[in-house]
């Protein structure tokens, strides 16, 4: 008997195994302390690439500092800068925004220092100087560690059989001082803040389908959590990391947890239809003491923006960004209640002035 040609077809489909997904291996190797080579740039080939510094800072006053650097290879040109901020004291506020070629910025290894038209970054993990002026205004702040900078062991997330990178350092709580001026004297400020420092050989949208994190500090404590959803092309298993710090103690270390979404978003308004876990329980262990169980809660206080990044872009990005990837950014002030069980008893965390960010990269 002959079978049919569309029957022939649809044997072969069925008999054909599916193609296996690439490999991730995130967060190898044994711990070290994040050292000065961890801050320099990576100055990556490929397209994908990208490096950025972000550090935040909160006054007393109810004024507040935010500091990026981002180096990107996407679209024309390699090695772009992009170096933006803002700084509020009082009254006075000033803010800059930069775009340099490759050419138009420099950095060292050591000492690490980057310097990028109106801003700078110098120094060490114990020890950073932020400088940067425009908008009128100039300031120059030292942030030193409360929490000392932290990677989940090596740092790294390795994609394919390439083991293209992306690589992470966070700065949980920093104590920070210095001063501003805007058209008079330097006036001296103090306050807390946090950061990192991330670079990646491989674009974020090649790297997820959605990634997300939180950061809330209240008192001495801090929580940092990311997670991030693999790309098709991947393994689908999420990658996960919290951290959980007292002062300069850590609390929780975790790799692996279970987020439960209590509240969802669809954005009917994208053609993908996009769904957000707004409000969501969590529950886990530590990674190296079984004994230390953490659960709590995060819960939506509100949608603070809702952005399209590729209305963002310039003309030459968005044609080369939108023929891989739909990428849109949802932020959201939370409110947070955790415990964590510790040989001591339980510590617990709360507050209701959480940053929730998740990003949607492709459906």
């Amino acid at each position: 008997m002959r079978l049919h040609p569309i029957a022939l077809l649809l044997a072969f489909a069925l008999a054909t195994p599916a193609i296996a997904k690439e490999p991730v291996r995130a967060w190898q190797g044994t711990r070290s302390l994040v050292k000065e080579e961890h801050l320099v740039p990576r100055m990556g080939k490929d397209e994908g690439y990208g490096d950025k510094y972000t550090f935040n800072a909160d006054f007393p006053d109810g004024g507040s500092f935010y500091f990026s650097l981002t180096i990107s290879n996407l679209g024309m040109g390699d090695h772009k800068m992009e170096a933006k901020g803002r700084m509020t004291a009082g009254d006075k506020s000033f803010k800059w925004n930069k775009k340099l070629d490759d050419d138009e910025w420099k950095f060292t290894k050591s000492p690490f220092s980057v310097t990028a038209g109106p801003a700078s970054i110098s120094g060490t993990p114990e020890k950073l100087t932020l400088k940067a002026r425009g908008g009128g205004g100039e300031v120059e702040l030292e942030f030193t560690p409360i929490a000392r900078a932290w990677r989940p062991k090596n740092g790294q997330i390795q994609f394919g059989k390439e083991r293209k990178a992306a690589d992470f350092t966070v700065f949980p709580l920093m104590q920070v001082t210095g001063r501003y001026k805007v058209g008079g004297d330097w006036i001296p400020i103090t306050g807390r803040g946090f950061g990192s420092h991330s670079w990646s050989d491989i674009a974020v949208y090649e790297q997820a389908r959605m990634s997300r994190e939180l950061r809330a500090i209240q008192g001495d404590y801090t929580i940092y959590l990311r997670e991030l959803i693999p790309a098709e092309d991947y393994e689908a298993t999420p990658i996960q990391y919290l951290l959980v710090t007292k002062g300069a103690e850590i609390l929780i270390e975790s790799y692996k947890f279970e987020a439960k979404p209590t509240e969802s978003f669809t954005d009917g308004k994208h053609e993908n239809k996009y769904v957000v876990p707004e409000s969501f329980t969590l529950l886990g262990f530590d990674d190296e003491d079984q004994n230390r169980a953490y659960r709590g809660a995060i819960t939506k206080v509100k949608q603070r923006t809702r952005k399209d990044m590729l209305e963002e872009m310039n003309a030459a990005v968005k044609l080369v960004a939108a023929r891989y990837s739909k990428p849109v950014r949802y932020d959201y002030d939370v409110k947070y209640h955790l415990e964590v069980k510790t040989p001591e008893g339980v510590e617990t965390i709360k507050g209701d002035d959480g940053r929730y960010e998740v990003y949607h990269w492709n459906k």
